[in-house]
Order: C-alpha cells, then sequence, then structure tokens
C-alpha cells in the first residue's frame, strides 16, 4: 500500500489518541447521570451532537487519507461483497456470546455494568429515527476511526510486522472513549474492540465491521439493556 506521511496523519493521531480519550475521561462522570437524558430534549440534543462530532471525524480522516494517497481504500473500504453480511452475523453471535460471559465474571467480582445505559435508546418514534442515524454514524465512522485508520497508521508509523501492537492500542482506545459506562464498560468495549479489529484483519475490510457494529447498536432498539 502506497503511504506518504503529511501533516494531516500526526494530527489525526493525535485526536484519536489524546485529544478524543481525554475528554472521554474527563466528561465520563458518574454512571448515574445518564439518568438526567431521560428529558427528551436533552437526548435528542446528545444523540444529535453524537452525529455531528463523528462525521466530522471522519472528514478529518478522509482528508488524511486523501494526503496520504490510500484514500479511503487504504483503510479497508473494498468492494461489497454480500458474505460480509454472513461474516457480520455470524461475528455478533460469538461475540456477543464472549461479552456476556466477561459481563458475567465482572459482575461477580463486584464490576457490574450500569444499568443506566438503557436511558441513551429514545422510546419516542422520532427519536427511534434519530437513533437509526446514531446507529449507522457510529457503524461507519467508528470502524473508520478505531479500526481502519488507528491501526494501519499505527502498524505503518511503528514499523511493526504484527498486528498486535495496533489491536491492543486501538482496542484500549475504543474502550475509554465509552468511559460513560464506568470501568466494567471499558474493559467490555476494549475486548469487542479488539474482536472488530481480528474480524478487520481476517476478512481484509471494514465492511463486516461496519455491518456487525450497525447491527449491535440498532438492535438496542428491541432488546432490553
Amino acid at each position: 500500500m502506497q503511504f506518504r506521511r503529511s501533516k494531516a496523519t500526526w494530527i489525526a493521531l493525535f485526536m484519536l489518541l489524546i485529544v478524543y480519550p481525554a475528554f472521554a475521561i474527563i466528561f465520563a462522570g458518574d454512571p448515574d447521570d445518564l439518568k438526567l437524558l431521560k428529558d427528551n430534549t436533552l437526548l435528542m440534543f446528545t444523540l444529535v451532537t453524537t452525529i455531528m462530532m463523528q462525521w466530522m471525524m471522519f472528514l478529518m480522516l478522509y482528508v488524511a487519507s486523501y494526503r496520504e494517497q490510500t484514500f479511503l481504500r487504504g483503510l479497508g473500504i473494498t468492494k461489497f461483497r454480500a458474505v460480509y453480511i454472513a461474516w457480520a452475523v455470524a461475528f455478533l453471535m460469538v461475540a456477543n456470546l464472549i461479552l456476556t460471559g466477561l459481563a458475567w465474571v465482572l459482575a461477580e467480582a463486584g464490576w457490574p455494568m450500569p444499568g443506566e445505559i438503557a436511558f441513551l435508546i429514545p422510546e419516542d418514534f422520532i427519536g427511534r429515527i434519530v437513533w437509526v442515524l446514531v446507529s449507522i454514524t457510529a457503524g461507519f465512522c467508528e470502524e473508520i476511526a478505531f479500526r481502519g485508520y488507528l491501526m494501519t497508521r499505527l502498524r505503518i508509523l511503528g514499523k511493526t510486522k504484527t498486528w498486535v501492537m495496533p489491536v491492543v492500542v486501538s482496542s484500549l482506545t475504543f474502550g475509554i472513549l465509552h468511559s460513560y459506562q464506568s470501568l466494567p464498560g471499558v474493559i467490555i468495549l476494549s475486548v469487542y474492540g479488539a474482536m472488530f479489529a481480528l474480524l478487520y484483519i481476517r476478512t481484509g475490510s471494514l465492511w463486516p465491521c461496519i455491518i456487525a457494529h450497525f447491527f449491535q447498536d440498532f438492535t438496542a432498539l428491541f432488546i432490553p439493556q
């Protein structure tokens, strides 16, 4: 893969590795604070703001990949194939089984997942439409950022022959960005991030990750959190 380092590369990495995680930790607060989102206006503002911020992140990475001359294909946006849907479904079945077991172990150790996460799920029709947009946005933008961009750039710039370091760093960063779910959430999301990373490496495409990520968030509308 042709790669041309640019200032945009360092800006993107700085944002992904330092700025976004720092903001996530600073504004994590108490998980009970999520109960404030019972106010529908505040919830809609939070969701719409999230959508806007994630597409701004994507724009930054698009510019970076353009200047690096890898474009989106260099991040794993390959030609779409129907088999990627099967990969995504199989991945979700296995991953959720593993994560359910991990959540049980953490709960037994005195670190249960906070139930307040349910307050993020809208109950009205318009809110559910917005949630679908959130699911599409998160599936596409977060996979572009943490699997497509961060993993490949860490491997190229670190000149590593294996994926170990990129997988560990990108997965921990992904988990930290979910600090609002408390420490158990960070642990579970970090492990989930590592699973997504392995899916990306195995298939050589971001599409299975994007589809699985979308389905995971979308089904939250129908599965109690």
